[in-house]
């Protein structure tokens, strides 16, 4: 079924997000990268190298990509100087798409850990911490808002791992375009955060830092541009504003985007945003412990990402967050025990 690439980065402060964590956005570089190389390995080249039959050079945009953090992790706890073991698999469509899957850990994931996942389905049932990505092979057709996708030269010779059906994410992708429903991260109910004023929140894209060496607007900087809608949401879009302390301490357990189209680099981002919450039973005085954070609730995001020149989706997320709050932090939680008490 294909070999497994074994790839570690320790966390230093580059990576880093406010609150002491990991980065989400740049753990998603990470991911990618290695998933580019993996790829190029299984084609004989180098990632600089992919192209096609005229010789264009071809990018691997995503299409989709699903990230899950197990109970032993979280961003926080895989925070500086953390050594982080990666496991990456990947496998041809058509030779045109790739399904790629990525195993996760703070220790070194054996052989063994990943024998038994064949498909994207089987790495729900590690209970350990993974993701799957799936891109395909594009060149700019004249500028961002034509991309074509291509075999790349050399793949009928190259002994590509193939799949049957089309990549889980491809037809995933598809149902969300069409009907704007994306399948629920778990049953846990949120109570809803209504919003008042403006429904959007405008992002203007900025190109040095949103787009990447081939002048796209890079697939990561997509959820930075959803977690910027999603502190403006809760900072200024609430009757009863959520602290920016409070938010520096949410961190992502379990998201699902769908990638559907770029934008040039004058364009501006309608990010529309809706939330809820939900409270955390557990240690006395409410909430979960991990570790030395106290979890007192968990908030659920949609967003969905527009083009503003043309009104174009250009992404769909659904996002569940912790927030992981230090003992230290009373003020913060203190908070917290406020919205809940208000949410009743």
């Amino acid at each position: 079924m294909g070999d497994w690439n074994d790839y570690d980065f320790v966390v230093q402060m580059p990576h880093m997000a406010p609150g002491e964590k990991l980065s989400e956005v740049e753990l998603l570089k990470q991911l990618a990268a290695h998933q580019w190389e993996s790829i190029a390995k299984a084609l004989h080249t180098r990632p600089s190298r992919i192209a096609n039959e005229r010789g264009e050079r071809l990018y691997g945009s995503v299409i989709d990509v699903e990230f899950f953090l197990g109970e032993r992790h979280s961003l926080d706890l895989l925070g500086e100087d953390v050594h982080v073991h990666v496991k990456n698999r990947v496998r041809f469509y058509a030779s045109k798409f790739v399904e790629g899957l990525f195993v996760i850990d703070d220790r070194e994931i054996s052989d063994e850990a990943v024998a038994a996942i064949k498909r994207r389905e089987d790495l729900q049932n590690l209970g350990g911490s993974w993701a799957c990505m799936t891109n395909a092979f594009i060149a700019r057709g004249g500028g961002n808002l034509r991309l074509k996708v291509y075999k790349p030269a050399g793949a009928d010779g190259a002994g590509l791992q193939q799949l049957e059906q089309a990549p889980l994410g491809i037809s995933m992708q598809g149902r969300v375009q069409s009907s704007g429903e994306i399948e629920a991260l778990s049953d846990d109910a949120f109570v809803p955060l209504e919003p008042v004023g403006a429904p959007g929140v405008e992002y203007r894209i900025v190109p040095e830092s949103d787009l990447n060496g081939a002048g796209l607007v890079y697939f990561a900087r997509y959820e930075a541009m959803m977690n910027y809608g999603e502190r403006i949401f809760l900072g200024e879009r609430l009757a009863l504003p959520i602290s920016a302390e409070l938010v520096s301490y949410l961190s992502t357990e379990h998201r699902r985007a769908f990638f559907f189209a770029n934008a040039s680099p004058t364009d501006t981002v309608d990010v529309r945003v809706s939330a809820g919450v939900m409270p955390v039973q557990g240690a006395a005085g409410g909430g979960a412990v991990a570790g030395r954070y106290r979890i007192p609730l968990k908030l659920q995001f949609r967003i969905d990402l527009y083009r503003a020149s043309d009104g174009t989706l250009m992404a769909s997320s659904l996002v569940r967050k912790s927030l992981n709050v230090p003992g230290s932090a009373k003020s913060v939680l203190a908070e917290a025990e406020r919205l809940l008490r208000r949410l009743g």
